[in-house]
């Protein structure tokens, strides 16, 4: 069982070489690969740089806070053409891009795929430096509302016990937890118009990374080997065997038993099994990825890891 595990791994090395191959040889009759690069990284700048303008003044009629808006608008703007001012000076060595996607390609898809997705990371880092400053506006906000809120009902939490338990304010306190939470409240549309906008932008860039690697996973775990099999005819499966009784034969001693022995053609999806692909046991699926994003949890660069 251990030898045909081996020979399937073979097989799909195989396939994956393969496929890189060809990928390369068809990546080669491309003219100039870089200038699509420096042409998708302009484009991605050119429409941050139009969804800023959006957001000025009152963007779908929301009415913003406009001196954090002004705020966020001189920030993301600053940023977004610090990094174009990055990338003029490494266009350069861009050219020299399709080195490493020939030299990989050698080595297999995968490895091109797994490419693709840190230049994916690679040119939309400004993407996730805002949705970060978003982010911790927004659970900053939350976590304000939560813990002015319970000022404000009379409450507070008690560490020692775990427990809400009711807590006479004095006035004062009572006083700047209510100017406190009126300012948050006021500054709440603005936080959360820059969170939603980032957020879905960073969504965006996650499912693109995530079908990259389901892709890359994929590839590397697919049965080609029972494949070529089931095509052939040359592959049985447990569960196809049936052992049927005959006949049973009497003698003075002990009776004999007759089998007959019937091996049924496997089914295409009985014959195939993908190799056990644990490695996402290890990320964040995407209703968790979701509900992450909602309460304003810091997500990770590429593919959030679960925290164990």
């Amino acid at each position: 069982m251990c030898s045909t595990c081996a020979n399937g791994h073979v097989w799909t090395v195989i396939l994956d070489i393969f496929a890189g191959i060809l990928i390369t040889i068809l990546f080669l009759h491309v003219d100039d690969p870089s200038k699509y690069f420096i042409q998708f990284s302009n484009t991605i700048i050119l429409q941050l740089r139009s969804l800023l303008d959006s957001l000025k003044g009152s963007p779908v009629g929301l009415k913003l806070n406009v001196q954090l808006n002004n705020f966020f608008l001189d920030c993301f703007v600053y940023h977004v053409d610090l990094w174009a001012t990055f990338l003029v000076l490494v266009s350069p060595l861009i050219h020299y891009l399709s080195v490493p996607v020939v030299v990989l390609g050698f080595f297999g898809l995968s490895f091109q795929l797994a490419l693709l997705t840190d230049v994916i990371v690679f040119t939309s880092l400004h993407a996730q430096c805002f949705y970060i400053y978003t982010a911790v506006l927004y659970h900053v906000e939350i976590v304000g509302f939560r813990t002015l809120w319970k000022v404000v009902l009379g409450k507070r939490k008690n560490v020692l016990k775990d427990r809400v338990e009711s807590h006479d304010y004095m006035n004062r306190q009572l006083f700047l937890a209510t100017l406190f939470f009126a300012i948050l409240l006021f500054l709440f549309p603005t936080v959360i118009v820059y969170y939603v906008v980032f957020a879905f932008l960073r969504t965006c860039i996650y499912f693109v990374t995530y079908t990259l690697m389901v892709m890359r996973r994929f590839i590397l775990s697919f049965p080609i080997r029972s494949m070529v099999l089931w095509i052939f005819g040359h592959h049985m499966n447990i569960s196809n065997i049936d052992v049927n009784l005959i006949e049973v034969a009497h003698s003075t001693l002990q009776p004999v038993y007759v089998f007959a022995l019937e091996v049924k053609k496997s089914s295409l999806l009985g014959s195939v099994h993908f190799w056990k692909m644990d490695y996402f046991d290890n990320y964040l699926s995407v209703d968790q990825y979701l509900l992450g994003i909602f309460k304003g949890q810091m997500m990770g660069f590429t593919l959030p890891k679960t925290v164990k």
